[in-house]
């Protein structure tokens, strides 16, 4: 702990070193553009030296550090296979955070990310062997502070989350990646931006603006997004967003979350215009021929996704409820057809979960039911209505010793050659040299299973200090 605290109050008291430093240099070798002083007269290192003990001890005086630590662990099953001899895959993940707040207008955080993951390699006589790869990264890294308590600027990576739906966010604007719906944990890394946000307590509005750094080569590659909130009837809220990037496409958002009674509801609409992606069409797919989807554009057309949702909780007892909840996301950025459809998810054209052009899912969690106050169980289905394939997962959850967190699951998915039940038909790896596929896409087609893994379980045990 004394080690990482020293160099976090180092890195975070560069600029006053470097000063400090600068004067310490001047004393001993001379500064050309001032007057000799004698050392006697020269009180500034010490003033200085000073200042930076302060500021050390009240980065030190404030600092808290915590993290999570995970162990997890899971198998599937494939198709005529036997589930025991189905992969096994370990991995090892620490978050650890600094958090300190030297002053009442300064916070700093940082979180980083070690991670352990096993993968297979072929050696040179074309066997597979397992080899641990380790990464390292800065999952948060931020300063935020306020100006006069009007206006708060968050700088550095950091996440941000728009819209109100739990299974999809069409208008979350400022993320690249799209979250697992199943799992508990979201383990998506943040985002380089800049947050300003500008609060009215006294009406419950909000408004932020973002400029993201993230994938700029260059200046006027920053994005810039905007969104408002706002409150209604005292049990609502409305928000509006934008975004807009050179080179990438123009996004409007409309996000309504509201009680009816007991039910909650939600609706993200987002609109999107000059899409620079490519889009297929005209693919089709047979037993003994394969004609390839036609790439085309369509930067001028206006493409909508909506989402609508609900959520119901159900209270049977003083201090238990069980929650009810189901989502409808319509998306024209997907596809009907599921030739088309995994012809973009491969050659990185969609997003997971947002590559069909209907889907629908719903979820029940039941928290710490009755006397099992240490147990918890979820229960998450997804559907893609598109393809015809669907996958749920039911996960349950333990406390160990009162701090540790153990968690078993198992998720089956139904369907074939589609998203969510994922697989190649043996056809279009035979027909594809024949059918004119592109060496890349050939190459790709030759790494992906022609057999449907039908069913995975895992466990996992993690820690939060």
């Amino acid at each position: 702990m004394g080690k990482l605290g020293l160099l976090l109050f180092a890195t975070l008291g560069l600029g006053n070193f470097a000063q400090a430093q600068d004067n310490r240099d001047d004393e001993i070798f001379g500064d050309s553009t001032k007057p000799a002083i004698p050392a006697a007269e020269d009180k500034n290192a010490k003033v200085e030296e000073s200042s930076f003990e302060r500021q050390s001890k009240a980065l030190m005086d404030t600092l808290q550090i915590g993290g999570r630590l995970e162990i997890r662990s899971f198998s599937s099953q494939k198709e005529q296979q036997r589930f025991q001899e189905g992969g096994f895959v370990p991995s090892k993940t620490a978050d650890l955070y600094f958090d300190t707040r030297p002053t009442e207008e300064l916070r700093v955080f940082l979180r980083t990310r070690l991670t352990e993951t096993q993968s297979f390699v072929a050696n040179a006589q074309g066997e597979t062997k397992p080899t641990n790869v380790f990464n390292q990264q800065i999952d948060e890294l931020w300063f935020k502070w306020d100006l006069d308590r009007a206006v708060f600027l968050t700088y550095g990576k950091q996440k941000v989350k728009w819209g109100s739906g739990t299974l999809w966010n069409p208008t979350d604007f400022t993320a690249s990646e799209t979250r697992d719906p199943f799992d508990l944990f979201d383990r998506r890394l943040g985002r380089d931006m800049l947050k300003i946000h500008i609060p009215n307590e006294k009406l419950g509005f909000n408004y932020y603006a973002i400029l993201q750094f993230d994938d700029a080569a260059r200046s006027d590659d920053i994005g810039l997004a905007l969104r408002g909130e706002f409150s209604f009837l005292g049990m609502g809220e409305l928000a509006l967003s934008a975004q807009t990037r050179r080179g990438a496409a123009q996004k409007l958002g409309l996000d309504v979350s509201s009680a009816l009674g007991p039910i909650d509801v939600k609706v993200e609409v987002a609109g999107t215009k000059r899409q620079d992606r490519t889009f297929y069409r005209d693919g089709l797919l047979e037993s003994d021929r394969v004609v390839p989807p036609t790439p085309y554009k369509q930067e001028d057309r206006l493409f909508k996704q909506i989402l609508s949702g609900v959520q119901y909780a159900v209270k049977y007892s003083d201090d238990d409820s069980i929650y009810f909840g189901g989502e409808y996301f319509y998306n024209e950025l997907g596809y009907e057809k599921r030739l088309e459809e995994i012809f973009s998810l491969l050659l990185g054209q969609s997003q997971s979960l947002y590559a069909g052009q209907r889907y629908a899912g719903g979820y029940i969690r039941l928290p710490n039911p009755g006397n099992w106050n240490k147990t918890s169980f979820f229960l998450t289905g997804l559907s893609n209505l598109s393809d015809e394939t669907s996958s749920a997962r039911l996960t349950g959850t333990w406390s160990v010793a009162n701090y540790a967190n153990f968690e078993a699951f198992v998720s089956r998915c139904m369907g074939a050659f589609g998203e969510l039940c994922f697989n190649v038909p043996q056809s279009l790896k035979d027909l594809g040299a024949s059918a004119g596929l592109e060496p890349e896409l050939q190459k790709i087609l030759g790494t992906l299973p022609t057999e449907r893994t039908i069913l995975t379980a895992g466990v996992g045990l993690s820690i939060n200090f």
